[in-house]
């Protein structure tokens, strides 16, 4: 058994480890009224596609209702990438456990929109939760962001060294101009839908969209004056919020409901751009290996998008890309 991830020194022997810990997870991508674990039914949507994953206590009827037909396939081909197994030991796992538990309480507090607020007053709890999620995500390298493995490193030396002793030394190279900015629409949670989303592509700073919150990591303070972020229209948002280290209580600014849903339709806008970017250098492919030249007709190409909206095959199988090739096989056939 390979060494755990977190410590280096003892058996990576815990199974069922959660990369985003459940209570920012579960309305990401459990099932719509449950609250347990083992109930995640949610989608990855990547740039070509849609590919949903669910947890071992959906019921089948259920499984029925998103993929229509379940059989042996389906099962063996579901994943759930942010529960894995061998990642940690089981001390290390109970210890980002207890943080885990300690920065959970900090949600039942909120404040005025527009306002810096302290979310837990005990100093360095926040600084170590959000950079346990940073750091998790990045060795797990499947959720579009990883740090450099200088950075990987530095983050990993922080977790061994203070998730049991939280005295933070001043002195501490690894804690020098490292820190973040956070913010959170609390009120989010009348709308029903929340997502998991990082931008590795803007390192300066790291930037993660998780449930109601939107986390800016910076390595270097001078980040700060730079402001190269442009993750999604927030760049005002960032300017006002507090930049937290592991020496003072966690300050969050608050954020209006309207606010983040602005920045996720940004996000969702950008997603489907991309998409539909894919899509139409496919389809330009596939039309000069038949004999065209150039891009493909504009008019096939909106027809061929059209019916991939229009298509009543299982929402769970309608954006697959198994799906997607059926569909513009066969509208291509039909217009021909």
């Amino acid at each position: 058994m390979k060494k755990c991830l977190l410590c280096q020194e003892k058996e990576a022997d815990k199974t069922g480890s959660h990369i985003v810990p459940h209570f920012l997870m579960k309305r990401i991508d459990n099932q719509t009224g449950a609250k347990g674990r083992d109930k995640e039914l949610g989608f990855v949507i990547g740039k070509l596609e849609t590919k949903g994953y669910f947890g071992r206590n959906i019921l089948p009827e259920d499984l029925e209702k998103i993929y229509g037909e379940v059989d042996e396939q389906l099962i063996e081909n579901n994943d759930i990438s942010l529960v894995v197994d061998h990642f940690f030991c089981s001390d290390c796992e109970k210890k980002l456990g207890n943080l885990e538990s300690l920065y959970a309480v900090s949600l039942n507090k909120t404040a005025d929109h527009d306002t810096n607020y302290n979310s837990i007053e005990k100093e360095g709890i926040g600084f170590l939760f959000w950079i346990s999620i940073l750091w998790r995500l990045s060795i797990l390298g499947k959720c579009g962001i990883k740090l450099k493995e200088k950075e990987e490193r530095k983050l990993r030396r922080i977790l061994k060294k203070y998730l049991t002793d939280d005295n933070f030394v001043t002195s501490d190279e690894d804690l020098k101009n490292i820190g973040y900015k956070l913010i959170r629409s609390a009120n989010y949670k009348q709308v029903p839908h929340t997502y998991l989303h990082c931008s590795g592509f803007n390192i300066r700073p790291y930037s993660i969209m998780v449930d109601e919150f939107i986390l800016f990591f910076y390595f270097k303070t001078t980040y700060l004056k730079a402001m190269e972020c442009t993750f999604y229209g927030s760049e005002i948002l960032i300017k006002k919020a507090e930049y937290n280290t592991a020496f003072a209580p966690e300050r969050i600014l608050s954020i209006k409901e309207s606010e983040l849903q602005e920045i996720i339709q940004n996000l969702v806008n950008h997603i489907a751009s991309l998409r539909m970017n894919e899509y139409a250098q496919i389809l330009d492919q596939l039309h000069q290996k038949l004999g065209g030249k150039g891009k493909m007709d504009v008019r096939l190409k909106q027809k061929i998008f059209d019916n991939i909206a229009a298509s009543e095959e299982p929402i769970g199988k309608k954006y697959s890309f198994e799906n997607i090739r059926k569909i513009m096989a066969a509208t291509i056939m039909q217009d021909n």
